[in-house]
């Protein structure tokens, strides 16, 4: 089975608590843990922020992945990181949006051809000894998600929403690649009519609103760990 993983990138933003630098090295880590833990896969970068990334960062990311899709010199990724403080409404709507040119970008030259399952993988995050890509051989036709959490808020204020799947590491089967990009247009628009009427709609309860539901297979841990953006805190899936 050959895979790609497609890491989502912050390095140069405002937001969080740690600086580019730091940004950047917990990156090429997360490169690295892929490498060891993931032998064979290749690997795509989707640098995603409103700050343009420099051309040393960018050599030194070309360096280390097969693919590397810049976004930060996107005028709609500019406005949205300049529109607002919120941290939320910036990373949800700007990976969300970068996330599906990515991946319309790749199925329509046939980049995805080349593989049998993609993972979304969050950049920062590593990939542990409780990875298993052996898995994956046996649920080669299943979208595979860390089992669903509950919601941190009312129904009210995600609109009737109760359950969200991590998004920090996740994966489908690359035929059903326009199934995923369908998802994720369905999910930018419900996050604009949330945010508009005052709400809050994130990824995790996109995903868990709009992937297929007949193809999601649902497991207890992924093999992922980290530091979280916003405040450092460690977590493992």
């Amino acid at each position: 089975m050959k895979k790609l993983f497609v890491l989502s990138s912050a390095i140069n933003s405002k937001f969080g608590a740690f600086n580019p630098a730091q940004r950047l090295q917990q990156t090429l880590d997360s490169v690295a843990s892929i490498r060891k833990y993931c032998p064979g896969a290749d690997i795509c970068l989707v640098e995603m922020t409103g700050v343009a990334i420099t051309d040393e960062q960018t050599e030194t990311i070309n360096s280390q992945v097969d693919y590397f899709f810049d976004c930060t010199r996107d005028q709609a990724v500019i406005d949205i990181y300049n529109s607002t403080d919120n941290w939320d409404i910036v990373k949800n709507t700007t990976e969300v949006m970068c996330f599906t040119n990515t991946l319309n970008t790749m199925l329509e030259t046939g980049v995805l051809k080349e593989y049998d399952r993609v993972f979304k993988m969050s950049g920062r995050y590593l990939l542990t000894e409780n990875f298993n890509p052996d898995f994956y051989e046996s649920v080669v036709d299943r979208i595979v998600v860390l089992e669903r959490k509950n919601s941190q808020f009312p129904p009210e204020v995600t609109g009737g929403k109760q359950f969200q799947y991590m998004s920090r590491l996740w994966s489908w089967p690359a035929g059903v690649t326009d199934k995923i990009i369908d998802a994720y247009n369905e999910g930018f628009m419900a996050m604009a009519v949330r945010y508009a009427e005052g709400g809050y709609f994130d990824i995790e309860h996109m995903l868990f609103a709009y992937l297929p539901k007949d193809l999601v297979t649902e497991i207890p841990r992924v093999g992922l760990r980290g530091l979280l953006g916003p405040n450092g805190v460690a977590i493992e899936d």
